[in-house]
């Protein structure tokens, strides 16, 4: 992700203006031979930086992730950083209330958000216009594991295992769709490859709003080529599915919506404009909000979508607090 975030970043601002901190001495010079500039640590980059420094994005192992947000953080430099947010609810609690002690902007890169059509799916569930949602599943299915390996992969006390990975992502989304979960009700693992990480997770929870969900996540599905993100709800008026890419509708019997409001509500979903295309048009989306702030400019380009919700990191501590409670209950820790 480090990667993809250099290269969006130098594309929206300035590329002098990014440079690089990382700890291998290759990768530093690969960077540098590039034209990049990059430092071996992050106290050599505010050494030479100092108060230059107006945005840090956090790509690192997540297990570095608390220790190098708290520097940037309590010199009250606006921090971006990858999911999940820490290993521990303790140290993400930490990093939440010492953002909120110094004013600064942090945000969690929960990308999912800026996919088009869970924000579609957002708007229609908050909407009402389908009816009330009575119950929901989601899965997210990859292929990601395809042997035992013995790496931070397939240890879950280094961040490793589905639920680490895979469960940072669709845990938010969920809470993004339908709110704060109220209760966790079942948890079942299941091993695969690894064997001090879940390879397979499944669990049912309940909201706030008291719509129930059944999530499952499997990152050993040698069916997919890459990662499948899917959702199937049962709104009042309608059936509907939806993925990364679209969504589909089964209206039922009892549906008060006429032909012109079931087409408008089916129509296509065209992906908003972006000033860099890079994987997505959701991850130059979600740095364009940081880097706003970073830059004090607005950065969206002319038909760049409506406004999301960036995660912020009490969003990142609320599901670093659902991922213990889980594994805890699935016998993962």
């Amino acid at each position: 992700m480090g990667l993809s975030h250099v290269t969006i970043a130098r594309q929206i601002a300035a590329p002098d203006s990014v440079a690089v901190c990382d700890a291998s001495r290759m990768t530093c010079f690969l960077y540098r031979r590039m034209g990049i500039k990059a430092y071996g640590s992050v106290t050599q980059a505010l050494e030479a930086r100092g108060d230059s420094i107006r945005g840090v994005i956090v790509a690192t192992p997540t297990p570095s992730h608390f220790t190098i947000a708290k520097m940037a953080l309590e010199r009250s430099i606006p921090c971006f950083i990858e999911k999940p947010l820490t290993l521990s609810v303790t140290r993400s609690r930490e990093l939440m209330q010492l953002a909120e002690q110094r004013g600064v902007y942090a945000q969690v890169g929960f990308v999912l958000r800026y996919v088009a059509t869970f924000s579609r799916l957002r708007e229609l569930v908050h909407s009402g216009e389908l009816g009330s949602v009575i119950r929901y599943q989601a899965e997210m299915n990859g292929n990601v594991i395809t042997k035992p390996d013995n790496n931070w992969r397939s240890d879950f006390a280094a961040g490793g295992g589905c639920l680490n990975e895979y469960g940072p992502h669709l845990i938010d989304l969920c809470r993004f769709l339908f709110g704060d979960v109220t209760a966790i009700e079942r948890a079942e693992k299941g091993h695969i490859h690894s064997t001090r990480a879940d390879d397979r997770i499944a669990f049912d929870w309940v909201h706030d709003c008291g719509v129930p969900g059944e999530v499952k996540l499997d990152w050993c599905d040698t069916s997919k080529r890459k990662s499948v993100l899917r959702f199937s709800i049962d709104f009042e008026y309608a059936q509907v599915s939806c993925d990364n890419s679209a969504l589909h509708f089964s209206f039922k019997e009892k549906s008060r919506l006429t032909g012109e409001d079931r087409g408008r509500i089916a129509a296509l979903i065209v992906p908003p404009r972006v000033s860099f295309y890079l994987r997505g048009e959701e991850y130059t989306l979600q740095l364009e909000d940081f880097l706003s702030v970073c830059l004090k400019r607005p950065l969206r380009v002319e038909g760049g979508g409506g406004q999301v919700d960036p995660a912020r990191l009490a969003d990142g501590l609320a599901v670093d607090q659902l991922i213990e409670t889980i594994s805890e209950m699935a016998g993962l820790r």
